[in-house]
């Protein structure tokens, strides 16, 4: 049976095109363990709360009423226009609504990605196991369908969107996505009749760029100030930015956050001239954590700022532990050179799992690869709406072509 054409198909006949499904597909849903889904459950709460109390440190931190450092370590890179008096007038109090979390390992989330990509492929992979006669016991909703249901609850009318694609990595996924919850009774500018860029309740965008460069941005910001329509993500740098894993940990923000928001992030710091915090509580200087065996630094160097030619598509990721010590030297070189120029990285603490997975071919046979694995929870106004698992055999886990894919039971 022609598994691919079935998942080409679905993507072609939304969008009139001629795409290919451009992963490998696992041979059926990853079964998760119950315990491990009552965790993606569970920590939406801790992630809602770690999200609100960092706006609220950075919002005191702009009006003077906490350390300066916080805000500025956020706003290091952005152009004048959009820097320190554009977030302290926004003075915004909204949090991501849907954003997806990667985790290495179930209950530390690397990263949250607001919307970001792979809503669309979710969407794929559960109506193509759900054709194929595949249970999804932890999920009765398609993402499409719960997106819809949940921001028409949110909204509490008609949600009209307008959907900026033009900086997701992987466009037609957006697309494909818009499609699919038009299903559902949403409508969209460019797509529905009625819908105009001065009616429109509710905006996404990739990136907070998309929403302070696009045609009606001075419009929208003047009605969203006015409550009359939503961003998602909020228009502003903070939850786009790897700099605020670091804060739960950071000497000068640590106890503003719980022990329970800390346990759901791997350990992170700021990597500045002088070395960083161990885990352990004590510093290390550079020249001491280059010595370390390569075994001893299995910590990921990631960029912490705003430029997202640098961070977009898994860019400025790499693992220590793959560095030679010469080359972590001179990486750590340039590293200090961007720290004197306020351009940040963070070092945060490595997992990586060794996995095998059985997926099918091209050609409809299977085979068996070893893989590092990483799932990802999404999640709405109302808690979670399903995972996702994606397994390469290389230690960066993100979308290619020998990148497998499942939805999660």
């Amino acid at each position: 049976m022609d598994y691919y054409r079935f998942l080409d198909d679905q993507i072609n006949d939304a969008l009139n095109t001629d795409l290919a499904f451009n992963n490998l597909l696992r041979t059926e849903p990853y079964k998760l363990d119950p315990e491990v889904v009552k965790g993606f459950f569970a920590r939406y709460a801790l992630i809602k709360e770690f999200q609100e109390t960092t706006l609220s440190l950075f919002n005191a931190s702009l009006k003077g009423e906490a350390d300066p450092e916080i805000a500025s370590l956020v706003l290091n890179e952005l152009p004048e226009q959009q820097s320190w008096d554009y977030h302290k007038e926004l003075n915004l109090k909204d949090t991501p609504l849907f954003f997806r979390t990667d985790e290495v390992v179930p209950g530390k989330i690397c990263e949250i990605q607001c919307p970001a990509s792979l809503w669309g492929i979710y969407d794929q992979l559960y109506h193509f196991y759900r054709h194929f006669g595949f249970e999804i016991s932890s999920f009765q909703k398609s993402l499409s369908e719960s997106f819809a249901d949940t921001l028409t609850q949110y909204l509490g009318k008609i949600p009209l969107i307008h959907h900026l694609t033009d900086h997701s990595s992987i466009p037609h996924d957006a697309r494909f996505f818009i499609q699919q919850t038009r299903k559902h009774g949403l409508q969209y500018f460019t797509y529905d009749k009625g819908v105009t860029p001065y009616n429109c309740n509710f905006i996404r965008a990739h990136i907070p760029l998309g929403l302070w460069t696009e045609n009606y941005a001075s419009d929208r910001l003047a009605r969203y100030k006015a409550g009359k329509l939503k961003y998602d993500p909020p228009p502003i740098i903070l939850f786009d930015e790897k700099m605020l894993y670091m804060f739960p940990f950071w000497d000068k923000t640590r106890h503003y956050y719980s022990d329970e928001i800390r346990k759901i992030f791997p350990y992170t710091q700021l990597i500045t001239p002088d070395g960083f915090e161990m885990e352990d509580g004590q510093k290390i200087d550079i020249e001491n954590f280059c010595k370390l065996s390569q075994k001893q630094r299995s910590y990921y160097i990631k960029y912490a700022s705003s430029d997202f030619l640098i961070k977009w598509g898994s860019k400025g990721v790499y693992l220590a532990s793959t560095f030679s010590g010469i080359k972590m030297r001179q990486f750590f070189g340039s590293i200090v050179e961007d720290y004197h120029k306020k351009r940040y990285w963070i070092v945060q603490k490595g997992y990586l799992t060794d996995d095998t997975a059985t997926y099918i071919t091209r050609n409809d046979d299977t085979a068996n690869v070893n893989v590092h694995s990483k799932l990802s929870g999404f999640y709405g106004p109302e808690g979670l709406m399903g995972v996702l698992m994606m397994q390469r055999p290389f230690y960066k886990v993100h979308g290619n072509e020998e990148t497998i894919v499942s939805i999660c039971q």
